[in-house]
């Protein structure tokens, strides 16, 4: 079974586990990225740079791929670099700063995800606990009105490595709680079961050392925000361009280099996102999944909205060619 492309794209990556890095939702090892290289075609993979060569000159063919990692974590750096140096392959990685620049605040997205899947037996164990306290705090009702069995089916036809409670944790996440009142949530669950905020954020992401040694080596380091907020479209206009122009300078003085390229965090973009990158002399960027972003069904209609494959779906090829 040979890897099938229509289009060109990235292969996206989070979470691996190994070592000092413990496995959670999500998480690969380094042999399942292994397996996942050689089931693609490690000579398929173009480097960064071949990429925007081609993009510039639109001669992307439908088969070129590239390979992707978000969120700056440092089991990227730990397990999936040893691995991509054996094979000579380069990157774009993809970085929020706030947690570079010392504001761990700014990481919970990544806290919370470590907390659930370290301090609870499964994550639908989490689940049950965190949904009957959006129930207690009042969101019953709404829920039950936004959480609906047509949106679930559709995000789950866009992602479908997601289970059902996955995409209603989202869906109540990021159309019901919104930042504040996730947090409030999440900062009571954590409270409640004793560790602190840095005992959970202790090693999960890289430092600008890392970027600059990934920059040195021929990767490219791209934006991803500067916060992660989990709905960035909905911010107003001056929001978004200080969440890029912050996230812009560290990348610039810790590289050395204008970042080109973005990934645009949990898919969340709208026209002000992409003229605030333009201005930004950002080239292309990343949406986080192959479905069509247009009304005729292209899966790269413009530069700013290039398709990535979840690696997710990929291991699942790979189990299947066995």
């Amino acid at each position: 079974m040979k890897y099938p492309t229509t289009s060109a794209h990235g292969i996206m990556f989070h979470h691996l586990h190994g070592g000092q890095h413990q496995s959670v939702q999500g998480s690969i090892s380094q042999e399942d990225l292994e397996a996942i290289l050689q089931f693609v075609g490690v000579q398929r993979f173009l480097t960064p740079m071949q990429w925007l060569e081609k993009l510039d000159s639109d001669r992307l063919d439908p088969e070129d791929l590239c390979l992707t990692f978000d969120d700056g974590l440092l089991c990227q750096f730990d397990i999936a670099l040893p691995l991509l140096e054996k094979y000579r392959l380069n990157a774009f990685w993809f970085v929020y700063s706030g947690v570079f620049e010392g504001q761990v605040q700014l990481g919970k997205l990544e806290i919370y995800r470590a907390f659930r899947c370290q301090y609870f037996p499964t994550i639908d164990d989490f689940y049950t606990v965190f949904f009957g306290r959006v129930f207690d705090a009042g969101f019953g009702e709404t829920t039950s009105e936004v959480v609906t069995e047509a949106r679930i089916r559709q995000m789950i036809s866009v992602f479908p490595f997601y289970s059902v409670n996955d995409v209603r944790f989202r869906l109540v996440r990021d159309l019901i709680l919104g930042r504040r009142e996730y947090e409030l949530i999440m900062d009571g669950l954590i409270h409640d079961r004793g560790p602190s905020l840095n005992e959970l954020a202790k090693g999960l992401w890289m430092s600008d050392e890392h970027l600059k040694y990934l920059t040195d080596q021929g990767h490219v380091v791209g934006l991803h925000s500067y916060s992660h907020p989990t709905a960035l479209a909905d911010l107003p206009y001056a929001e978004q361009r200080e969440e890029y122009q912050k996230n812009y300078q560290h990348i610039l003085r810790v590289c050395g280099r204008p970042p080109v390229a973005v990934a645009h965090p949990t898919n969340s973009y709208n026209q002000e996102t992409i003229e605030i990158l333009a201005g930004l002399g950002i080239r292309f960027g990343f949406r986080s999944n192959m479905a069509a972003a247009n009304a005729i069904g292209q899966s790269n209609p413009n530069p700013y909205e290039m398709a990535r494959e979840d690696n997710a779906n990929i291991q699942r090829m790979v189990g299947a060619s066995k």
